[in-house]
């Protein structure tokens, strides 16, 4: 019992290691940005493909490699050889004050479940029963029903 402990430890703490120590250096802002927000999530697409979304609430993360969830208030893909992932940082990086404008109002067209935007090689969009998903980079993550899979 206290091997798998320490196995299930020594996972969980990798897991949360990898995106800080594999993470690149920030990308600046270089004005090519859009924002947009579908129900409690506030996103962003930047000029380089990067993909992240700030969550109004707490939600579970669910890796296909990882045997629990665990709780995260943001999701970015912005290396190729990562998953989607948290960035632990503080504060709303990806939210506008005053809030983004809605997936609708910013989309640039109509998928089959609903409204799409793409930009700079990134496409995010609503899906059955309110569902999200974005890809980018070879990466993507979906919500459905408080849990993102990526």
């Amino acid at each position: 019992m206290k091997r798998i402990i320490k196995k299930f430890v020594g996972v969980f703490a990798a897991a949360a290691a990898a995106p800080v120590l594999l993470a690149g250096t920030a990308q600046a802002d270089d004005g090519n940005t859009v924002y947009f927000s579908n129900g409690i999530l506030q996103c962003a697409i930047t000029g380089d493909g990067t993909v992240g979304c700030d969550l109004a609430n707490s939600m579970q993360i669910q890796y296909s490699f990882l045997p629990f969830l665990f709780p995260v208030r943001n999701i970015v893909i912005d290396q190729p050889q990562l998953p989607a992932h948290p960035t632990f940082t503080g504060g709303t990086p990806r939210t506008l004050p005053g809030g983004n404008p809605t997936l609708y109002d910013a989309r640039t067209g109509d998928g089959r479940w609903g409204p799409f935007i793409e930009h700079a090689g990134a496409r995010c969009e609503s899906g059955f029963h309110g569902s999200f998903s974005c890809q980018t980079k070879g990466r993507s993550f979906s919500i459905y029903s408080g849990i993102i899979s990526a």
